[in-house]
């Protein structure tokens, strides 16, 4: 064993040496595997704190979600407050079943400017489920849910270390939250954000099982009020598949027990951290796999380069083989000399894959769960060393068996000129080949993926963006909803009466905001003197509350009829706008101005619900670019009021000049109200993008050094193979040959060699592309411009890379050249 251990001892202190005297090849070769295994540990990096770690509770594999789906689309919902307690109370497969809401909620007191927070309203299950007690003080009871109990409230650590200062003696003190004395009975630990990264308070969920909690909704249509997510702990014993067998046959039964609103519903069940990282996973499988490629190339690179010296040190493995060294023990010294290569190049990939995370992390865009828990620690050094060690067998494996063959007679022959065996130069091409190949998959779905998001960023999404300010909503504590109309009136007065401010609305969502999407969503109605119909088969569109300003201020043309005007107030007959796709669904044969509807959400007792249509306006892409116009109607916001609003302001002024109006503007009416900052709305537009956005420059960015990993090698192979045959172009040239059909014969082979991997790469990218359907808009898979470009696009780049090596033989004197190689 010591014997063991030395020899291979002494094949680490000579790679080492040998490597120092040719430091162009070793930087070349660590430099390449360097941006492989940094780049895929960067993004397994991203994958394992996004998709692979486990949630951080105790048994997480326990943890599931359950949600509402449609039985026609799949489509998910979130749960009714009575269906939720009837799964709470009739399924036997878990041990605690909760529900929570995302609220924002307003923080004052205790000193400190006015703060706007993310907070969840919990069941007093939740924490149980997730098994997670308060760091100090306790968590909710029965009595804390119980509507008009007194208020409590469970704070976050950071929002305890920001606001509080780490004041252990804050536990029974008072804060203000939405205007109201709410005690704090608890601190959650560090880290503890659930639902949402940033929430920092939690507050109880009082719910009835059959009052709604706002007396504006009648108790006949509290199943149709779809606000709560929940979540359970599996109980011991019971598998997630018997889970699923049972609260599907519970969905059955709620279906024909409710049939009005919940016929064509069932329950699903879901893995919590499925439910978490569904969104993204698809997308960060597809980089991986990407970066794997990357990963191939830079290996097939490296083997390739290792060939060529493996050849070159020809004489020197025969002279070893002649003086008794066994073919096991010089494959046994190539191999450690690639490993020692590739240690090398995972040394240098850990600081490459600290910047390229680096770099991710600032291209992602916002709402990639537990992304900020990536970064380079133990499991994913681990990670990069174990590729490292696995690219160093995969790039030398082929190299050590190829430089061992039997050709210790003409190496020796050959008087210190390399020796190249056919096998040799046949690896080296197959790697050349396989290189290209895998270069032009990436390309082809870059292309693609770039393809779909520049016709993205050129989709019409009815909106005009230009000179258009945002301001995130401001939030009024739910006590204030009547008077929350009046509230939004005179702060839009205030706003549009300010010079430079041309147009001045308000909005309960903002367009392409990814957080504009709740349960008015999906509010059903009835049209009048139509025959009546159930409630759950009644038509459905979006539900907007938005000022009379709005459509002028966000660019959307009124197409017949009017919008909002000042006489549509409270006590004014009901009013609705509706855009052109809700026009065309319900009233596909006829004019739907001056026709009635009735919605089935209500806010307040005694508002109307119905509205008579009195206009129609352009189609608007809500809820993100790549989804379809959806029928939504607008409802004026004093006939509706909305204690949380949005503004949008049509303005030139600088940000900066627009946070003072809005600050003055709503401080002059409450003090106690934080003011988000303003935003330009093209910025909004921008990080709808995000996504699609990210996608299309990571792979587009591996496509890139792919394509030049290729290029580098094929010059390598080319300009070699004149170095090795540089005998036989003198000779030709002596005996007439012009150097224009010489450099055509070298030029011819490196053309071959790219046609063919091209061709490989279009075969693997019929099929590959496929997986990208999904996140295709306006281009196919099977995009045939994508189809002939990509290739060609490589044949042309590796035209150039065998060009720059082949220019040598212009320059070539053939009596030289035939007397150096006999020399």
């Amino acid at each position: 064993m010591r014997m063991v251990l030395s020899a291979a001892w002494d094949d680490v202190c000579y790679a080492v040496r040998a490597y120092g005297r040719t430091p162009l090849f070793t930087c070349v070769v660590v430099a390449t595997l360097a941006l492989g295994i940094g780049s895929t540990t960067a993004i397994f990096s991203v994958l394992d704190a996004v998709v692979l770690r486990p949630l951080p509770y105790p048994r997480p594999a326990e943890l599931v979600a359950i949600a509402e789906l449609r039985r026609d689309t799949g489509a998910r919902l979130s749960v009714s407050p009575p269906n939720y307690f009837d799964i709470q109370e009739q399924s036997h497969a878990f041990d605690n079943v909760a529900a929570y809401g995302t609220p924002s909620v307003n923080i004052s007191g205790l000193g400190g400017d006015p703060e706007k927070i993310l907070a969840a309203t919990c069941s007093r299950e939740l924490f149980a489920v997730l098994g997670i007690a308060p760091a100090i003080g306790r968590s909710f009871t029965a009595d804390d849910t119980v509507p008009g109990a007194p208020r409590v409230a469970i704070i976050g650590h950071g929002l305890w270390q920001r606001r509080f200062a780490g004041d252990a003696g804050i536990l029974g003190r008072e804060m203000i939250l939405d205007n109201a004395p709410t005690v704090i009975i608890g601190i959650m630990p560090p880290r503890f954000d659930f639902p949402a990264r940033g929430t920092d308070l939690w507050l109880p969920l009082r719910l009835s099982r059959t009052q709604p909690p706002n007396p504006g909704i009648p108790a006949a249509k509290y199943r149709q009020y779809r606000i709560l997510s929940v979540i359970a702990r599996l109980r011991t014993g019971v598998t997630a598949n018997a889970a699923r067998l049972e609260v599907t046959r519970l969905g059955d039964t709620l279906a024909r027990a409710y049939p009005d609103t919940n016929h064509d519903l069932t329950v699903a069940v879901t893995s919590l951290q499925d439910h978490i990282v569904r969104p993204n996973r698809a997308a960060l499988l597809i980089m991986f796999a990407a970066v794997g490629c990357l990963l191939l190339i830079a290996c097939a690179n490296a083997s390739s380069l290792v060939l060529v010296r493996a050849a070159a040190r020809s004489r020197e493995l025969a002279i070893r083989r002649a003086i008794g060294a066994g073919r096991g023990r010089l494959v046994g010294q190539i191999l450690t000399e690639s490993v020692v290569l590739a240690a090398a190049g995972g040394a240098g990939a850990l600081l490459f894959a600290t910047w390229a995370l680096d770099l991710f992390v600032r291209l992602a865009p916002a709402g990639i769960p537990r992304l900020e828990d990536a970064h380079i620690d133990a499991t994913v050094a681990g990670f990069a060393f174990a590729v490292a060690a696995a690219a160093g067998v995969l790039f030398g494996i082929v190299p050590a068996l190829h430089a061992c063959r039997g050709v210790e007679h003409d190496a020796l022959r050959g008087a210190g000129r390399s020796t190249v065996t056919t096998a040799n130069q046949r690896a080296r091409h197959a790697f050349v080949v396989i290189e290209v190949a895998l270069s032009t998959l990436l390309l082809a779905g870059a292309s693609l993926l770039i393809q779909s998001f520049v016709r993205l960023g050129h989709v019409d999404t009815g909106l005009r963006p230009a000179a258009v300010v945002s301001v995130d909503r401001i939030e009024l504590p739910r006590s204030a909803l009547p008077r929350s109309g009046a509230f939004f009136d005179q702060l839009l007065g205030r706003v549009r009466d300010t010079p430079g401010i041309d147009a001045a609305a308000a909005t309960i969502g903002l367009p392409l905001d990814p957080r504009a999407r709740f349960f008015v969503d999906d509010t059903t109605f009835s049209i009048a003197r139509r025959p009546p119909v159930s409630v759950g088969q009644r038509p459905s569109a979006a539900l907007h509350v938005v000022s009379g300003e709005y459509f002028s201020a966000a660019g959307i043309p009124l197409k017949r009829g009017r919008t909002f005007e000042a006489r549509d107030r409270s006590d004014a007959p009901g009013v609705v706008v509706i855009n052109e796709a809700m026009a065309k669904r319900y009233w596909p044969n006829e004019d739907p101005l001056g026709h009635t509807l009735t919605h089935d959400l209500t806010i307040l007792p005694g508002h109307t619900a119905t509205r008579q249509v009195v206009g129609i306006v352009g189609d608007v892409r809500h809820f993100g670019f790549e989804s379809p116009s959806e029928p939504q109607m607008f409802i004026p916001h004093l006939q509706m009021p909305w204690p949380s609003m949005a503004l949008i302001l049509r303005t030139s002024l600088p940000l900066d000049r627009v946070d003072a109006i809005v600050r003055d503007a709503v401080h002059g009416l409450d003090a106690t109200l934080p003011v988000p900052p303003a935003r330009r709305f093209e910025r909004v537009m921008a990080d709808a993008l995000g996504q699609p956005r990210l996608r299309a420059w990571v792979v587009g960015l591996f496509a890139g050094a792919a394509l030049l990993l290729a290029m580098v090698g094929l010059y390598g192979t080319i300009a070699f193979a004149i170095q090795q045959r540089t005998r036989e172009l003198g000779l030709r040239m002596a005996l007439g040959a012009s150097p224009r059909q010489t450099m055509q014969l070298m030029l011819a082979s490196g053309l071959k060699l790219a046609g063919v991997g091209a061709a490989c790469g279009l075969v693997c990218a019929a099929a590959g592309t496929r997986i990208l359907a999904t996140m295709l808009f306006g281009v196919g898979p099977s995009d045939p411009t994508t189809f002939v470009l990509a290739p060609l696009s490589v044949v042309i780049v590796a035209g150039v890379a065998c060009y720059i090596p082949v220019r040598r033989i212009r320059r070539m004197e053939p009596l030289k050249a035939l007397n150096d190689d006999l020399a």
